[in-house]
């Protein structure tokens, strides 16, 4: 379960972040998470064969990043889900923009994850007052499978080089 508790994250660029969104608006794929699994479906069937980035933001800041692996179903991978401010303690200019968010999977695995484990916890009490101790030690080992499968996920590791990229465009800009 600890796997699956959202990680905050915070990236200072020297990028404005009018910057910021005109640079997401270009690399990112648009798609705006819906609970329709009609949209959803389209849209990996159209990236099924590509790698990349997709998700949205909008004037007020609010970013949603998500990256999507080739040859994957990875509807329920780890997401940024925080919003690019202009912090008033930044540089004297003012012109610094800082990703300000949390990543984090999906709500739908959170909820199946809990689920998992009272069901389980359940079961493992259960066994253990029927004193069927083998049945309780495997169930507590399916339990915490079950658990790795769900907190697996590399797609949190591409989407922090990808907010990492935005800290060295301030200095690539400054040099030229």
């Amino acid at each position: 379960m600890f796997l699956l508790i959202p990680k905050k994250i915070r990236v200072e660029t020297a990028l404005t972040p009018t910057q910021c969104r005109t640079r997401l608006a270009r690399e990112l794929e648009d798609y705006t998470r819906r609970p329709s699994f009609v949209a959803a479906s389209e849209f990996i069937k159209k990236h099924k064969l590509t790698s990349c980035y997709f998700g949205s933001t909008d004037k007020t800041g609010r970013t949603e990043i998500f990256y999507h692996m080739a040859k994957k179903h990875d509807g329920s991978s780890a997401g940024f889900y925080g919003s690019i401010i202009k912090p008033d303690e930044t540089a004297a200019d003012g012109t610094r923009a800082v990703f300000v968010g949390h990543i984090r999977r999906s709500i739908g695995v959170m909820v199946t994850a809990w689920l998992w484990t009272i069901v389980c916890v359940v079961l493992v009490l259960a066994l253990v007052a029927l004193k069927e101790y083998i049945g309780a030690g495997v169930t507590g080992g399916v339990m915490l499978v079950g658990l790795l499968l769900m907190a697996y996920d590399r797609s949190e590791s591409f989407i922090r080089s990808y907010l990492d990229g935005f800290k060295t465009a301030g200095a690539e800009k400054d040099k030229k």
